[in-house]
């Protein structure tokens, strides 16, 4: 009853303002709904080739357009692979921001960051833990090719606080 009661004051609240607009960032992640298949290369021993692995990638607006909701499901050395995340920009932190869970550990990744080339490239940065479970830095770079290809880097901040690859992702919209 007290969550009804809630989600009712909430909507006589906002019917009775007009809800925020979609900024330039917003309108930017229309072209990152879709369907998507994605290859990943992880770079996890630098005198290897890259291990790779291949899935499909679901992304849908939500919230009216001020959110993109991300739903990745792929095979990853013989293993079942799911992640999930909720991105979008905050107008009150003047930053992208974005969550991130998936079947590769029990912590979440809460990114921040920034854009630019007419937010075609957005670099962000999150706190989390390495393959042994210590605290780790990390850096994201996703770029947005055209309107059917996308790629992404991800990087781990090494000792001396260099940015080190530690995979990259292609993806080509599904038609």
């Amino acid at each position: 009853m007290r969550g009804l009661t809630l989600f009712l004051g909430c909507a006589l609240v906002l019917s009775a303002q007009e809800g925020p607009k979609p900024t330039r960032h917003h309108l930017a992640m229309k072209d990152q709904a879709g369907t998507w298949t994605a290859v990943a290369r992880l770079y996890m021993d630098p005198s290897k080739p890259p291990v790779v692995a291949k899935g499909t990638e679901v992304n849908a607006l939500v919230a009216g357009g001020l959110w993109l909701k991300s739903e990745l499901k792929a095979e990853m050395m013989g293993q079942a692979f799911e992640g999930h995340g909720l991105f979008g920009y905050d107008t009150q932190q003047n930053a992208h921001v974005g969550s991130w869970v998936d079947s590769s550990g029990t912590w979440m990744a809460l990114t921040k960051g920034q854009c630019s080339g007419n937010c075609r490239e957005q670099v962000l940065y999150f706190e989390g833990y390495d393959e042994a479970g210590k605290p780790a830095s990390y850096k994201e770079v996703h770029t947005q090719v055209d309107r059917d290809h996308r790629t992404m880097a991800m990087f781990v901040k090494a000792k001396g606080g260099t940015f080190v690859k530690q995979m990259d992702m292609e993806y080509a919209r599904v038609k």
